[in-house]
């Protein structure tokens, strides 16, 4: 089948579920092509599509604007005569049921801190059907009417692969502790595009208030956004170091893989990629006790869950949290402890093998055949 994907195409979350989800319908035997959807104008990156490493793909088209036209999807659609159409987070509902009434089939996806009651009816028009990827997406969508079919989101396979580059990081470093190293612990804090999802000023302050000096906690953001806040807990706290620069997917994928913890607090998430991306790497992970965090965290398996405070609410009006400050503190500090990070990362590699890419393949082909 010929299948179209409507989506940002650079190193976002939307834009990394796209690339992956594109490398997964080719590999169940279907023919794929790309409408990459530019940034805003008024983004920090503005207009902006990748086009260089991993996302240097045949078949990949810029639409003209962040609102793409109806005359870019008729293009696009008699260029390439796609039979189906996955879009990710878009709202231009008249255009999209517009390609649907042409006969093109069309199912959407939505990250649930956005997606509002009041954009049922025009999104049930649009498309034949809205799929979730996390189970607390799924229920929401029932409370709104809408039946919405699951593809559970896996390990992909090229994370898989720098699974192994962790595993002779791990055998190299038990070598030099033999030796007499340092017994530092390195915490990862996976800051994006530092949006409001991420709880920097808590994650900043429990890490601050633990007191035992092998700890370091890496910030690696996208962007140079917050920066003030983060500089100045840097200056205060030698500990504490941080990566501004966008990095090539393969050195970002190897800095994370060598890190001892992921620590991913979030007032809320759409999916979470460095979720899965830490459970590759088989790292223990501290978040904090809400979905979708927990739907892949399991307290005491494969990392630690601290309690979440209520804080507000997201665009959609679900609930937005916050990491309770002094139990992330006291997480961060039980791993310190090297028997503690050891059974916890033993869960991560448990939960590596239950969140397999074949079940996502699988939930995905049953969703193709459903919708045509």
């Amino acid at each position: 089948m010929r299948i179209g994907i409507v989506a940002y195409w650079f190193n976002r979350g939307q834009g990394v579920v796209a690339r992956q989800l594109r490398s997964a319908l080719e590999e169940l035997g279907h023919e794929t092509f790309v409408l990459a959807r530019p940034t805003r104008e008024t983004n920090i990156r503005p207009s902006w599509v990748e086009r260089s490493e991993v996302w240097d793909q045949p078949g990949v088209s810029a639409a003209s604007g962040y609102e793409i036209p109806w005359a870019d999807y008729a293009d696009w659609a008699e260029a390439n005569s796609p039979e189906l159409v996955l879009f990710d987070q878009n709202y231009g509902f008249e255009e999209i049921a517009q390609l649907r009434r042409s006969g093109v089939r069309t199912v959407g996806r939505f990250v649930w801190e956005q997606f509002s009651p009041q954009h049922v009816e025009a999104a049930t028009e649009a498309f034949d059907s809205i799929y979730s990827m996390t189970a607390c997406e799924r229920e929401r969508y029932a409370t709104l009417g809408i039946e919405s079919p699951r593809v559970r989101w896996g390990i992909p396979p090229e994370l898989l692969e720098h699974a192994s580059d962790l595993q002779a990081r791990g055998s190299q470093t038990a070598s030099a502790s033999v030796a007499g190293a340092t017994d530092v612990v390195r915490f990862f804090f996976p800051g994006g595009f530092m949006s409001k999802r991420k709880p920097l000023t808590e994650v900043l302050d429990a890490f601050r208030q633990t007191g035992d000096e092998r700890l370091r906690l890496l910030l690696k953001a996208q962007v140079s956004r917050r920066v003030k806040a983060v500089e100045t807990a840097a200056k205060r706290d030698r500990r504490i170091d941080v990566i501004w620069d966008e990095l090539p997917t393969d050195d970002y994928l190897r800095l994370f893989a060598s890190m001892d913890v992921c620590l991913a607090p979030s007032r809320w998430e759409g999916l979470g990629l460095h979720l899965y991306e830490a459970t590759a790497f088989g790292l223990p992970i501290i978040t904090n006790d809400s979905a979708p965090m927990n739907e892949v965290v399991r307290d005491a398996d494969n990392g630690l869950l601290v309690k979440s405070v209520t804080d507000g609410k997201a665009r959609s009006g679900i609930p937005a949290y916050l990491p309770d400050v002094t139990e992330l503190t006291k997480a961060i500090e039980r791993l310190a402890d090297r028997d503690l990070r050891a059974a916890l990362a033993a869960g991560a590699r448990r939960r590596r093998d239950e969140l397999r890419w074949e079940t996502t393949l699988s939930d995905l082909k049953a969703l193709v055949t459903t919708v045509t």
